[in-house]
């Protein structure tokens, strides 16, 4: 008998697969020391460093290290900003190395040299430091809200200094409220009579828990300063001892609160009290203006070389809208304890704005002209002005011992809606609020960024809307009546951003809103942005 071939399909023929090793179980990392192992977290994505977190003890403490913290720090939010001084990125030399080296003497950490040596002496939570910065750029906050007024306060001005939300209620109410507290710390009634239209607030001692604040009066006065006819006070600025005010008949005048004879009358009695002599404001000098066109901003600058005075303005122009306008007067330092500063130096410049043709040449094409600012926010050396069609522009101002000059507007785009507020600082960061819909936006507004687009430039924060309708009502009734929210201010710090909110209630059958309604009176509060 003939065998039959075995067939090569045959299941002996079939490779067999080997059982897969487990995973070793050798540990390569707990005999390395924490100084190599804290060089190797440096090295990985911010993701996987959080996730090291929860690993053990030992990589908790070591993923926590306040260095590393440091250099991802250093890394995404300073040197970014080095390298875009003029002639750091390609320098070459070794002193060069040395100043992008966060851990070096000569490193460069612009205005975040405070969190490398703080003044107070604590150490920076350098983690703490680098979330903070990372939420302001994602736009990442938890929102809360505080009422302050039950009903509606008309004019409610809302000052924010040293981590103390100030509020000045027209009735005369001064409130300091803690921000960490959430509710007031401080209630001052000013006497009858006294209708406050403006005040402003120093912080040159904010860290040592102090502010100075001044109150500016319908009647023309000012704190402890009487009454005056010069007419009502419309906008102040104080950097202590100096106080500048601008009234509303364009006046413009600068103090000092430390004037010769109360520093002569401290020498000759030197056993008589503080409270018994009070202050006399000094009059540096006073200027009558017949251009200065609000919305205005008024700033003071204390150098080491001058005292510098600045009103920041609108100007009509002659075919092309509106622009703005700086005049800044520098005062020298007193010489001694018994004189005061005398004006020096005063100098006025106006923004030529693009597309501008004097009168006697044939311009080839006609520029569209520039709105009239509603809000002017000036913080040296930037002027941020807000227009009622969406837009923002921004202004460069130069300002030596020789000249001063304000560069050409620069357009910024990015809101829906009509702004109500923008208020911007030093260091060219700005948050600007629309008047409806809740659009915050926060900017960067460094010279070296214009090759961006505006858009890029800014993140968008939006809050949960909590505008509706009331208990009880049908979806009808609730278009009718709705809650129509106003924002009036906008303030932020390194930590939160504060938005002054009046709601109030639109009924469709009225004509005293954008859209139609009628508004009735409602609660002001604070919706306050936490970004720690």
């Amino acid at each position: 008998m003939v065998k039959r071939r075995r067939s090569s399909t045959c299941s002996n023929d079939l490779q067999i697969n080997k059982k897969p090793r487990g995973p070793s179980k050798r540990d390569y990392l707990s005999n390395l020391s924490s100084e190599l192992l804290v060089r190797i977290l440096h090295n990985l994505p911010i993701e996987t460093l959080l996730c090291c977190h929860s690993v053990s003890r030992r990589f908790y403490t070591l993923s926590n290290d306040s260095q590393l913290w440091k250099s991802l720090y250093y890394a995404r939010f300073v040197l970014p900003r080095v390298l875009r001084i003029p002639g750091i990125k390609h320098g070459g030399t070794k002193e060069h190395d040395e100043m992008l080296r966060f851990s070096s003497r000569r490193s460069r950490w612009l205005d975040d040299e405070g969190l490398r040596n703080p003044i107070d002496g604590k150490e920076t939570n350098w983690k703490r430091q680098y979330k903070l910065r990372h939420n302001w750029a994602r736009g990442a906050c938890e929102v809360q809200q505080i009422d302050i007024a039950a009903k509606r306060v008309p004019s409610m001005m809302v000052r924010l200094a040293g981590g103390v939300l100030l509020t000045l209620s027209v009735d005369g109410e001064l409130s300091a409220w803690g921000l960490k507290e959430r509710k007031p710390i401080m209630r001052l009634k000013l006497e009858d009579g006294w209708v406050p239209t403006c005040f402003a607030v120093d912080e040159q001692e904010g860290d040592k828990g102090r502010l100075g604040v001044v109150v500016g009066f319908k009647d023309g006065g000012w704190g402890t300063h009487p009454p005056s006819s010069n007419g009502m006070l419309s906008a102040v600025a104080y950097a202590s001892p100096y106080v500048l005010s601008i009234t509303k008949d364009q006046l413009l005048s600068f103090y000092t609160l430390t004037p010769p004879s109360s520093t002569e009358d401290s020498e000759d009695n030197p056993k008589v009290e503080q409270k018994e002599r009070p202050t006399r404001p000094y009059l540096l000098t006073s200027l009558k203006s017949h251009s200065s066109w609000p919305p205005l901003s008024l700033s003071i600058r204390l150098t080491p070389s001058a005292i510098i005075a600045s009103i920041a303005y609108t100007l009509p122009t002659y075919l092309s809208g509106y622009t703005i306008s700086i005049q800044e007067l520098h005062f020298s330092h007193s010489s001694s304890a018994s004189s005061v500063p005398i004006l020096t130096i005063s100098r006025l410049t106006s923004s030529v704005p693009h597309g501008f043709q004097p009168l006697t040449s044939s311009p080839h094409s006609n520029p569209t002209p520039l709105p009239r600012p509603t809000t002017i926010s000036y913080a040296h050396p930037y002027i941020l002005a807000t227009h009622p069609d969406n837009t923002l522009s921004l202004y460069l101002c130069t300002s030596t011992s020789t000249s001063l000059s304000l560069s050409p507007p620069q357009k910024l785009y990015g809101h829906t809606s009509a702004i109500s507020f923008a208020s911007i600082t030093a260091r060219g960061k700005a948050v600007s609020v629309s008047g409806r819909g809740g659009e915050l936006r926060v900017w960067e507004l460094e010279p070296a960024r214009s090759g961006k687009g505006s858009e890029e430039r800014s993140v968008q924060i939006l809050a949960d809307d909590d505008g509706c309708g009331a208990e009880g009502e049908t979806e009808d009734e609730a278009d009718v009546v709705r809650e129509m929210d106003k924002k009036h201010w906008v303030g932020f710090d390194e930590e939160m951003v504060i938005v002054l909110k009046e709601s109030g209630v639109a009924h469709g059958d009225g004509d005293t809103t954008e859209d139609g309604g009628a508004v009735e009176g409602g609660q002001q509060r604070l919706v306050i942005y936490d970004f720690t």
